[in-house]
C-alpha cells in the first residue's frame, strides 16, 4: 500500500468522522430538546398528581359529611355547628356551611349574614344544583374572609327531597402554599389556569381571575390556541430576550391545568441530571478530538499510524468503554440525589452509620431546624424517649432494626420531636445506595399528622351520627322519671287541701323525687362520657367496657323485645387490654345496634311469625389472648358482601340508615390502634361477630399514650 494510498485513507477517515460528528450533533440538539420537554412535562405532571390528591382528600370529607346530614337534617342547632367545625379543622378549611331550601344559613364560622342575604343566588348554591353531585366551582370572593376561594358543594337530598347545598370553601392561598410549593431551579414556579387560560393560582397576585395567561406576554399570543388540544404538552416562547418553557398537565377532576414555567437554559440544566445528554456531549468532544488527531497525523505520521493501528483502535475502544461506564455510573447516583433533593415534596435524609450526614429543606422545615442541627445526629437524638406504642424509642429501633434485617419491614411508622419539644407522628421508607464507594441509608419521611387527626375526627363522626338514635334512647330512659315526678307534684294540690301534707310526707316526697333526679343526672353522665373521645391510651378491664355497652344500648334492645345474654369469663383476675375505652365502647355499640337491626330485618321478612330476638355476648381467654363475640339471630350477611362490609362507605342499610363507616372505624380501632383482630361469619341462624385482643403487659400497665 503506498503512501498516497494512505493518505486517501486517512483523509476519507476524517471527512467521515466529521460527517458523524454534525449528523450526532444536529440529532443531539433534536433529542435534548425533547428530553427536556419531556423532563418539564413530568414535572407538571408530578405536581399535578399531588394536587389532585389534595383535592380528593377534600372531597372524600365532605362527601362524608353530607351522607351525615342526609340522615339527620341539618338545623340551626349546636350539633350541626359541632359537625361543620369539625370538618373545617379536619379538612383545613376556612368555612364550612349550609344553604336550606328556605334560605336559612347555616355557618360552621360562625359569619352572620346580612339581612338580605340569600343563599339560593350565590354562585356556590347554584353550582351544586346545576351539577346535582359533588364539584368543585370557580373561584370567587367570599364575603366572610374577603379573600379568593374554590368551594366543593354537593346538594343535600333526603328520600327523593332536596334539603339544601352543603359547601366549603378553600383559600386559594391554602392550595397555593399546601399544593403549588414546588420549586424548579432558580427562577422556576408553577401555577394553575382553567381551559380558557384565566390565572387561577399564581404567586402574582395581580393575575388571579383578571387576566389570561397569553396575555401576560407577547410571545404566548399563540399558547390558548395550543393547550386546550391536549392534556399534556409543553410550549417555548420569549419573555424579555430569555427563552423560557411552559409546561402543563390538566387535572382530570376539574378540567383545570397545573403548569410550571422555567428558563429554558435551567430546564437543560435540571434534565441533564436525569438523562444520557451528559454523556452524549462526551462523546462529541471523544470525536471532536479524534478528528483533530487526525489531522495533525496526516503526512509524515501516516505510516506509523497505519502500524500502529490496531494496537492503537484496542486501547481506544478500551478507554471507551471504561468512560462510557463511569459517565453511566456518575449519572445514575447524581440523578438519584438530585431528584430526590430538587423534586421531593417529603423530607429526605441520608445516614451513614447511623448519623445523618444530608437532608433537604424538606426536613429542616419538619424539625424546625437548620442543616447544622441535623447534621452528625442520630435517628434518637430528634425522637423523644418514648414512642406512642408506650415502648421506649430505643427498644422500639431495636425492633425495627431487627424487622428489617430479616427483610419484614420496609416501610414503618414513628414519633419525631420538632425544635418546640412538639410531637408529631411520621411514616418513613428506607433505602440503601452505595454513594462514593460507601453505603448509604436513605429515610423517606411523611409528616401524617393530619392523616391522624382526620382518622380521630372520623371516629367522632361516627358517634355523631349515631347521636340522633342515642338522644331517642335518653329519651326513653327519662320518661318514667318524668312520669314519676309529674305525679309527686301533681299530689302536693290535693294533699294540702286535705290538709295531710306531714314531716313524713313531705321527706318520704323529696326523697322518692331525689332518687328519681340522681337516675336522670347518672343517665346523661353515661351517655356524655360515650361521646367524649378517650385522651389517652391506657389498660382497661374488657367486662366493664361490655357491661357500659350494655347499658348504652339497653333502652333500645328493651323497646325492641330483644334480649341479650352475656357469658362472663370464669377467670376470676380479669381481663385487661390496652387502648382507647371509649372508641372501643363504641365499638361494641355498633355491632350490637347492627345485631338489632338485623333481628328487626329478619321480623320484617318472616310474614309476621315470631322469631327467637337474642344476642348473645361472650367473653373467654385464650392464652394470651381475650376472645369476644357476639352473636345475633338476625338475617345474616349475602355470601357475597362479607368482604366488604368492612369496607369505607360500604352499607347494607342503603344511605337513608346506615353511613358505610361503622364497621370501618370498629376494623381501624381493633386492628390499628389495638393491635387485635376482627372477624365476621355466619351462623346457621344470624352472624357472629368476633374479637381477638392481646392480653396487656405488665410492663403496660403504668404507660399511657397520648392521642395521635
Amino acid at each position: 500500500m503506498t503512501m498516497k494510498t494512505n493518505i486517501m485513507l486517512v483523509s476519507s477517515l476524517v471527512v467521515i468522522i466529521l460527517t458523524l460528528a454534525g449528523i450526532t450533533y444536529t440529532y443531539t440538539r433534536i433529542i435534548s430538546h425533547h428530553t427536556v420537554e419531556n423532563h418539564q412535562q413530568n414535572l407538571a405532571k408530578e405536581a399535578g398528581r399531588i394536587a389532585e390528591l389534595w383535592l380528593n382528600q377534600r372531597f372524600k370529607i365532605i362527601a362524608s359529611l353530607a351522607k351525615t346530614l342526609e340522615q339527620r337534617p341539618p338545623a340551626q342547632d349546636a350539633e350541626t355547628l359541632m359537625m361543620l367545625k369539625m370538618i373545617m379543622e379536619a379538612g383545613d378549611f376556612s368555612d364550612v356551611y349550609v344553604g336550606l331550601a328556605d334560605g336559612t344559613m347555616i355557618d360552621g364560622a360562625d359569619w352572620p349574614p346580612p339581612l338580605d342575604y340569600d343563599p339560593r343566588v350565590r354562585p356556590w348554591y347554584k353550582r351544586a344544583i346545576s351539577e346535582n353531585d359533588l364539584s368543585l366551582t370557580r373561584p370567587y370572593l367570599d364575603l366572610t374572609t374577603r379573600k379568593m376561594v374554590i368551594a366543593v358543594v354537593t346538594p343535600l337530598v333526603r328520600n327523593g327531597r332536596f334539603l339544601g347545598v352543603l359547601s366549603s370553601d378553600i383559600i386559594l392561598d391554602t392550595l397555593e402554599a399546601n399544593v403549588m410549593d414546588l420549586r424548579i431551579g432558580e427562577s422556576g414556579y408553577a401555577f394553575i389556569i382553567d381551559s380558557l387560560g384565566t390565572v387561577l393560582v399564581h404567586h402574582n397576585q395581580d393575575l388571579l381571575m383578571t387576566t389570561l395567561i397569553q396575555d401576560t406576554e407577547p410571545g404566548l399570543s399563540g399558547f390558548s390556541d395550543y393547550f386546550p388540544q391536549r392534556d399534556s404538552g409543553s410550549y417555548s416562547y420569549v419573555a424579555r430576550e430569555e427563552d423560557r418553557m411552559i409546561s402543563f398537565h390538566k387535572l382530570v377532576d376539574t378540567g383545570w391545568y397545573l403548569c410550571t414555567n422555567v428558563a429554558s437554559k435551567e430546564a437543560f440544566a435540571l434534565a441533564k441530571n436525569t438523562n444520557m445528554l451528559f454523556a452524549m456531549r462526551m462523546v462529541l468532544k471523544i470525536l471532536g478530538i479524534l478528528a483533530l488527531l487526525l489531522f495533525l497525523t496526516v503526512g509524515g505520521f501516516a505510516l506509523i499510524f497505519l502500524i500502529s493501528k490496531h494496537r492503537f483502535e484496542a486501547i481506544v475502544s478500551g478507554k471507551d468503554r471504561d468512560l462510557k461506564g463511569e459517565i453511566i455510573r456518575r449519572k445514575e447516583l447524581e440523578t438519584r440525589y438530585r431528584t430526590l433533593f430538587n423534586m421531593a415534596t417529603n423530607a429526605i435524609m441520608l445516614s451513614k452509620k447511623g448519623t445523618y450526614i444530608e437532608c433537604n429543606k424538606k426536613a429542616m422545615d419538619m424539625f424546625g431546624l437548620p442543616r447544622d442541627k441535623i447534621i452528625g445526629r442520630s435517628m434518637l437524638d430528634l425522637s423523644p424517649a418514648t414512642q406512642q406504642g408506650g415502648c421506649s424509642s430505643v427498644l422500639t429501633q431495636e425492633q425495627l432494626a431487627k424487622d428489617i434485617m430479616e427483610g419484614h419491614l420496609d416501610v414503618f411508622k414513628w414519633t419525631f420531636k420538632r425544635a418546640d419539644g412538639t410531637e408529631f407522628p411520621t411514616e418513613i421508607g428506607m433505602n440503601t445506595l452505595k454513594l462514593n464507594r460507601e453505603m448509604v441509608t436513605i429515610y423517606s419521611i411523611w409528616d401524617i399528622s393530619k392523616r391522624v387527626n382526620a382518622e380521630q375526627h372520623l371516629r367522632q363522626a361516627q358517634k355523631m351520627a349515631a347521636m340522633g338514635e342515642m338522644l331517642s334512647a335518653i329519651a326513653h330512659q327519662w320518661r318514667q322519671p318524668l312520669n314519676a315526678l309529674s305525679t309527686y307534684i301533681a299530689s302536693l294540690t290535693p294533699a294540702f287541701y286535705n290538709q295531710i301534707i306531714t314531716k313524713e310526707f313531705i321527706e318520704k316526697l323529696v326523697r322518692e323525687s331525689d332518687s328519681q333526679i340522681q337516675f336522670m343526672s347518672r343517665t346523661i353522665n353515661d351517655f356524655k362520657e360515650y361521646f367524649r373521645p378517650s385522651k389517652n391510651k391506657h389498660t382497661f378491664n374488657v367486662m366493664n367496657s361490655v357491661k357500659n355497652a350494655f347499658k348504652l344500648i339497653q333502652p333500645q334492645l328493651r323497646q325492641n323485645n330483644i334480649i341479650l345474654d352475656l357469658d362472663s369469663p370464669a377467670a376470676a383476675e380479669p381481663l385487661q387490654v390496652f387502648g382507647y375505652e371509649n372508641e372501643f365502647v363504641h365499638v361494641l355499640v355498633n355491632i350490637i345496634s347492627n345485631a338489632k337491626d338485623a333481628i328487626n330485618e329478619r321480623q320484617a321478612n318472616t310474614s309476621g311469625q315470631k322469631i327467637n330476638r337474642l344476642i348473645n355476648i361472650s367473653v373467654t381467654r385464650d392464652t394470651d389472648m381475650v376472645l369476644l363475640s357476639v352473636k345475633d339471630t338476625g338475617c345474616g350477611i349475602p355470601r357475597h358482601l362479607l368482604d366488604k362490609i368492612f369496607t369505607p362507605y360500604f352499607t347494607t342499610k342503603g344511605t337513608a340508615m346506615g353511613t358505610g363507616i361503622g364497621l370501618y372505624m370498629a376494623k381501624m380501632i381493633v386492628e390499628k390502634e389495638m393491635k387485635g383482630q376482627i372477624i365476621v361469619e355466619n351462623l346457621s341462624i344470624g352472624v357472629m361477630f368476633q374479637i381477638r385482643l392481646p392480653l396487656s403487659s405488665p410492663l403496660l400497665l403504668p404507660a399511657e399514650e397520648p392521642h395521635a
